[in-house]
């Protein structure tokens, strides 16, 4: 397995914070600090920007995380100014905007299944929660659906300022909901009932990044503590941690197929890791500053990088390469 660089694109006036693919396309969304979204072509001969949301449309502070739902229709983005916005990828225009306190509006994900219409989960950051939305298509609303909050701990009032909740991430088959606190929490709940299944124990520093690997029950977690664990969430427990960046891991992203993931860290690099070796077989240094996320395609041939260089690099993935 390897990935070779195929295009960049300065693609912000800022730092790039957050970055995904549209599923069953060859567009890639990027927020930043600047404020704005884009969405991006990746075509033969780069990456050319179609669309960006600014201005009265988009955000007044800098956007710290992108998702695209299931379907390829929609596109949400949560920003400092407490916002998340809801945009219909067909026509750009605003399906549902949520605001919320203060510092409650960090990572989101849409639910893969789409069942029930679309779910929209938001790590609630101090609220120390992750909320769910159901989002109603074509009316410009969004309606609470439910709040997981973090299992208490022994020591809750002492850590309490430190339970803020960063990242989240549903399972491919929908059915569990992980996310990532300030103090190293990690739990994961039970979507239907909303009831929490378990801590995962391991990290004792933010965890900024997860996610499911296809098997709905292995989790990705990406740490401050420069390392990235692999759990069963079945069993609660930790099956490996994986070390190599030289700062803080602040992103994680799994392969489609579950035989590798990326990672990209504060030490500027990207690196590929075989899940069957467990082992890094790769590292790139294209970025010259914080790699804040790194995301596949939902094919698997592109991998995409943003970073605090302001930008945006697409790789292709394949071939096999020595370890490093």
């Amino acid at each position: 397995m390897r990935i070779t660089t195929l295009h960049r694109a300065k693609a912000h006036d800022e730092g790039a914070w957050c970055s995904c693919w549209v599923p069953g396309s060859n567009r890639l969304l990027t927020g930043s600090v600047d404020e704005t979204v884009k969405i991006w072509e990746d075509t033969d001969d780069g990456l050319n920007c179609a669309h960006t949301y600014s201005g009265q449309e988009g955000h007044a502070l800098g956007v710290v995380s992108v998702a695209a739902n299931s379907t390829g229709e929609f596109a949400a983005s949560s920003a400092l100014d407490s916002y998340v916005r809801v945009w219909s990828l067909a026509d750009h225009s605003i399906a549902a905007m949520i605001e919320a306190a203060t510092t409650e509006t960090w990572s989101l994900t849409f639910s893969p299944q789409q069942s029930e219409g679309l779910l929209l989960a938001v790590a609630g950051g101090t609220r120390g929660a992750v909320v769910l939305w159901n989002i109603s298509s074509g009316e410009e609303s969004a309606v609470f659906k439910a709040e997981l909050s973090l299992p208490a701990l022994a020591d809750d009032k002492q850590r309490r300022t430190e339970r803020f909740v960063l990242s989240v991430a549903f399972s491919p088959d929908g059915k569990r909901l992980a996310c990532g606190a300030m103090d190293g929490t990690v739990a994961v709940y039970d979507v239907a009932s909303g009831t929490a299944l378990g801590v995962l124990q391991g990290h004792y520093k933010p965890v900024r990044s997860l996610t499911f690997l296809p098997d709905s029950r292995s989790l990705l977690t990406a740490c401050d503590d420069m390392h990235v664990n692999l759990y069963d969430v079945e069993n609660t427990s930790l099956i490996e941690s994986f070390s190599g960046h030289g700062s803080w891991v602040l992103s994680v992203a799994a392969h489609p197929s579950g035989t590798s993931f990326a990672s990209g860290g504060a030490d500027a690099k990207v690196k590929l890791w075989d899940l069957g070796a467990r082992a890094c077989v790769q590292t790139v240094t294209d970025h010259t500053d914080q790699v804040w996320s790194v995301a596949f395609s939902s094919d698997g041939n592109r991998l995409a990088s943003v970073s605090d260089d302001k930008q945006a690099i697409v790789y292709s993935y394949g071939g096999n390469v020595p370890q490093t």
